[in-house]
């Protein structure tokens, strides 16, 4: 006698941070599940409603924090019956903490599904290559977590940032994810001559830009590592 399959839990996905990265995450969920059929994949509520204020700007002290209107994703996330959350923005992060005490589920943070997966690598990399968003860096969160684990980590430098890794992001927020893969592909060398031996990709909006980008060096997705953090939680009890 086969033991019966327990039903997964019901997980949330806050996003609108942008649109196309909420939807991208769910995707990455999907192809994560081991599902022989329907019924077996998670039962997945989203939240996501673009109207959030930007994130980036209020972290290097530019504009009110957008906390108040992620609290209430993930307030409506928990009323739906979620057991977890994940939020689809790197940077929105920077509340983590903030947001994560508005309500009584936990929220699986990205970076710590990034680190994990980082360190399953066979012969895990010593030096990382973090493309992210200027408020991403500026929050530390992700640096912070690398040192702990004992990965050293580098990034672009300012004028790179602003050329490249910034008009990469813009370009997947207008649609335009064909014009995003040059400014990725420069990026990624500029770290990869730099001695990175991975590219973690810091931004949700970034491996929407990598999609078949040529890149030196292996790439790591936030976001998948995300995902499958997402799947675990679902079916393991």
């Amino acid at each position: 006698m086969t033991t019966p399959r327990l039903a997964p839990r019901r997980v949330g996905i806050l996003g609108g941070m942008g649109p196309a990265a909420a939807i991208d995450l769910q995707e990455k969920v999907l192809a994560a599940t081991p599902a022989a059929n329907d019924a077996e994949h998670l039962p997945v509520v989203v939240w996501n409603v673009p109207q959030v204020p930007d994130r980036v700007a209020p972290i290097l002290g530019e504009a009110p924090s957008p906390l108040p209107a992620m609290a209430e994703g993930a307030r409506a996330l928990e009323a739906a019956g979620c057991e977890a959350f994940a939020v689809a923005c790197n940077t929105a992060h920077h509340w983590a903490a903030e947001l994560a005490a508005s309500v009584r589920i936990p929220l699986l943070h990205i970076a710590d599904a990034a680190i994990e997966a980082l360190a399953r690598m066979p012969g895990p990399p010593l030096r990382v290559g973090l493309l992210a968003t200027r408020g991403t860096l500026a929050a530390a969160f992700y640096g912070e977590r690398l040192a702990r684990r004992g990965f050293s980590w580098l990034t672009v430098t300012p004028e790179e940032q602003a050329a490249l890794v910034d008009e990469a992001i813009a370009r997947v927020k207008a649609g335009d994810r064909a014009g995003a893969r040059a400014p990725f592909e420069a990026a990624a060398r500029a770290l990869a001559s730099r001695g990175a031996e991975v590219i973690l990709l810091g931004c949700t909006e970034l491996p929407l830009a990598a999609e078949g980008a040529a890149c030196p060096v292996p790439v790591l997705d936030a976001s998948r590592a995300l995902a499958e953090a997402l799947v675990d939680f679902s079916l393991r009890r």
